[in-house]
């Protein structure tokens, strides 16, 4: 008997280790209606995006891009939230380089210096990953292009930012993850990895669907050989093809990216309406339409989109063709750079561990030039739009008007450093881009 009480006495006491071990945390999944989400510890993931690292100076201002003394700061606070909040895996929505002078492509005397800071945070990211364990996936930004701004993915000689730092064990787009097998975290398709488009499993029941939308640029240039119109139909069947293949296994999928569909509300004043992030082609049926009826017809799947590129703590509601009906919507990520005269940020993200849907988010921010160390300053999401727990961020956005979002939003649009200097309305709703009043078909 004494023998049965001692193993049933350690069998309490490895199951109470586990339970509250980082690595190994068991997260009690709250009944499928949220109305039931009050109080209740939901899993997180870390958000990252925009860094924007100029290796060669040390200080930064605003307007500037991230020194080397923000940069060491940055990787400090992120390494202490991850110890304190365990978050599932990380992502980071691209844009690792300091910005280039405006000549495409870049020349390759200027190149030394851009793969110089490529380098460095790509290294600086996988110790962090590598450090506590956890998956890291990363997906490109406009700036990520070893040719340079808006540039392919991979350069005239096929090589990509992943060839500066090649690693076999561990290698990028995601971090800590299986490659045989298909034992979670896993890639789970990587069809075209000049390009840069994936889709992982990071955990049980989510799939993240990582696109490169620089590829739909207005300003993509081709340094590779490649040809847009084609590399973007590829993509695009790809990511619809993903959906489906989700949707068959009962999976819930993220859609992450860079730069987000819609109206470029930083440029909206000079050029209007034509101020879309992505190029309005192919003529016939533009990528934006061919996107937001993708999501459309998956909108039960989809349980979340995320997005980089504006280094602004916004969102965006995406609709159906009809331009009535809201069917997911976006957030962004802040960029880690204040070169926009926003303060530097990053976001944890709260998710229900049924039905993955987005909760709320906690973004973390420092103040410039004071980023010595990065300090304890944050805001919540539900908290600062006074938003119930109850609901998910969908339900929230989805019910809430477009001039109440407008105003809110407003608030904590450049990461707590003042309202924006510009109208942020117009880059709120994406909807279709309809020409002669016709209607495109499906996909093409």
């Amino acid at each position: 008997m004494k023998t049965i009480k001692s193993i049933f006495i350690l069998f309490l006491f490895v199951s109470s280790f586990c339970f509250n071990s980082c690595k190994k945390r068991i997260v009690k999944e709250p009944v499928k209606t949220f109305k039931n989400l009050v109080n209740k510890k939901s899993p997180t993931f870390l958000f990252l995006s925009d860094i924007h690292l100029d290796s060669h100076k040390q200080t930064t201002l605003y307007g500037q891009d991230t020194g080397m003394i923000l940069w060491r700061a940055f990787l400090e606070k992120v390494d202490a939230v991850i110890s304190g909040a365990c978050p599932d895996f990380i992502i980071y929505t691209g844009d690792l380089p300091s910005h280039t002078p405006w000549v495409q492509p870049l020349p390759k005397e200027e190149r030394p210096s851009h793969n110089e800071n490529i380098a460095a945070i790509l290294s600086g990211l996988r110790d962090l990953a590598t450090k506590h364990k956890i998956t890291l996936l990363y997906l490109p930004g406009n700036n990520d292009g070893i040719a340079g701004d808006y540039a392919s993915f991979s350069d005239e000689k096929q090589q990509t930012p992943f060839s500066l730092i090649p690693e076999n064990q561990n290698p990028y787009p995601a971090l800590n993850t299986n490659t045989i097998g298909g034992k979670i975290p896993c890639i789970v398709s990587n069809p075209a990895p000049k390009m840069g488009y994936y889709s992982a499993r990071p955990i049980e029941g989510l799939r993240v669907i990582a696109l490169n939308t620089v590829i739909h640029s207005t300003y993509f240039i081709e340094a590779d050989g490649s040809n847009q119109i084609d590399d973007a139909k590829k993509q695009m069947s790809w990511f619809a093809n993903e959906l489906k293949d989700a949707k068959r296994k009962g999976e819930k999928a993220y859609i992450s990216m860079h730069i987000p569909p819609g109206i470029d509300a930083f440029g909206y004043k000079k050029k209007g309406i034509d101020a879309t992030n992505w190029a309005k082609l192919p003529a016939s049926n533009p990528w934006n339409n061919q996107f937001l009826q993708i999501v459309s017809d998956y909108q039960k799947t989809i349980a979340g989109v995320l997005y980089g590129h504006t280094h602004m703590d916004e969102l965006r509601r995406l609709y159906d063709p009809s331009g009535k009906k809201i069917t997911e919507v976006a957030i962004s990520c802040p960029g880690v750079t204040p070169i926009h005269n926003n303060n530097p940020g990053f976001k944890l993200v709260n998710y229900d561990a049924t039905s993955k849907e987005l909760l709320d988010f906690t973004t973390y921010y420092t103040t410039i030039p004071a980023a010595i160390t990065w300090g304890d300053a944050k805001y919540s999401f539900n908290q600062k739009f006074g938003y119930s727990s109850n609901r998910t961020m969908y339900e929230n956005l989805s019910l809430d008007s477009f001039s109440n979002i407008h105003t809110k939003l407003n608030s904590i649009f450049t990461v707590m450093h003042g309202p924006a200097g510009y109208d942020i309305s117009t880059g709120i709703a994406v909807k279709y881009e309809y020409k002669k009043n016709i209607r495109p078909k499906g996909p093409s």
